[in-house]
């Protein structure tokens, strides 16, 4: 859909519903944008529909992901996959029962501090490698060897009292030497064939504990043949792409866009580095952990939904509020006459032409009534279900 309806145009047909009057508004910019901030808090339009991809691409045991920024409320309408479906039908839940139960189907929109997670229970066949659960300092490798620090950490040790999967992580402390880097090092865990994971679908995921923020620049994976031979991917984020926080971070290397160090064999990767980069003053910190290294090539999915900005500029950037004249309403012809009497209701009250007001009260109300009608919303509806019966 292209749309052709300029916030000129609206202001023009605002000015003729109270009879020329317009300049008499403090703002009428203001009052064309709460016209159509109010039109999309009243109505699911067809025209405010939108498809973004996920982010992470989605997996089995990883449920935070990237909740479109201009998402109007909780109003999700699908999670389909690009290509062949392998979940059913989501189910639109609140977060604390999300939280408990997590059943296949499940999503939830979590707000905290000002950032906003799409939560997301799947069953998609992933195609998974487990690389090492982390809760022994020999996990990943049957021959016994020991991962080993790297960098600034010191005093690695298996803590099985704060962990994410499995029974237990490796914990490490960093140290007072003051170098850039601190983390953990395996050279010989059991080989793994990639071949088949390199491409924009494949990620590495870890958890990791983070006891400051404070002063760690970025994280970055090695993984390879050898300490010659690798593969580096460098992370500034989260999985879900919200900043590293003080607690237990999901970590997310893509297998794409990475520096390649050497030769490494594809078929014979056994090489892995975890590690922060670091100020050299971050030193003397205790209580850093990884838990649960996996590979999974994710399967993309698309993310529909209503979105809450009604506005795009001239070169198609969606905008919550217009800054221009020439900015384009999201709006097809018969939206565009409704947000226009929601305008000149706000208009006429401000100028006071009650009548008026009143009139395209009524009228927009009427209109909005017939639109939902033949345009009802595809939005879920929050369910929930305090007992399970099963």
């Amino acid at each position: 859909m292209a749309f052709i309806y300029t916030r000129s145009n609206l202001k023009q047909r605002i000015n003729a519903g109270i009879h020329g009057k317009i300049d008499m508004l403090i703002d009428a910019n203001e009052t064309c944008n709460r016209a159509v901030r109010t039109f999309l808090s009243d109505i699911d339009s067809r025209s405010a529909r939108r498809r973004s991809t996920l982010s992470p691409n989605l997996v089995q045991d990883v449920t935070d992901y990237a909740c479109p920024t201009d998402l109007d409320a909780m109003k999700i309408i699908d999670i389909p996959a690009q290509a062949k479906r392998q979940d059913g039908e989501f189910f639109l839940v609140p977060t604390t029962e999300f939280a408990i139960k997590k059943r296949k189907g499940m999503i939830a929109i979590k707000d905290y501090n000002g950032t906003r997670l799409l939560q997301v229970v799947s069953q998609v066949n992933d195609y998974s490698i487990m690389v090492a659960e982390l809760d022994s300092l020999t996990s990943g490798a049957s021959d016994g060897s020991n991962w080993l620090l790297f960098g600034d950490a010191i005093s690695i040790a298996r803590d099985t009292d704060d962990f994410i999967k499995g029974n237990g992580s490796l914990t490490w402390d960093i140290s007072a030497a003051g170098g850039t880097t601190a983390g953990i090092q395996h050279a010989s865990i059991n080989s793994i064939y990639m071949t088949d994971y390199f491409g924009g679908t494949s990620s590495f995921f870890v958890w990791h504990k983070i006891n400051s923020t404070t002063d760690i620049i970025n994280y970055i994976l090695r993984f390879g043949t050898d300490a010659s031979n690798y593969y580096s991917k460098t992370i500034t984020t989260q999985a879900d792409g919200t900043a590293f926080v003080n607690g237990w971070n999901l970590l997310k290397f893509d297998v794409s866009s990475y520096s390649t160090i050497g030769t490494p064999t594809d078929t014979n990767i056994k090489y892995f580095v975890i590690y922060m980069t670091k100020a050299a003053g971050k030193i003397s910190e205790t209580d850093y952990k990884f838990d649960w290294l996996v590979l999974k090539r994710g399967v993309i999915h698309n993310v529909e939904y209503y979105t809450k900005y009604g506005w795009q500029s001239s070169a198609g950037a969606y905008k919550e509020n217009s800054t221009d004249d020439a900015d384009l309403l999201v709006a097809d012809k018969d939206e565009f006459e409704i947000i226009v009497e929601k305008g000149t209701e706000f208009a006429a009250r401000e100028v006071k032409e009650y009548d008026i007001a009143l009139d395209a009260e009524r009228h927009y109300k009427e209109t909005v009534r017939a639109y939902q009608l033949r345009n009802p919303s595809e939005a879920k509806i929050m369910t929930s279900q305090y007992y399970s019966y099963e």
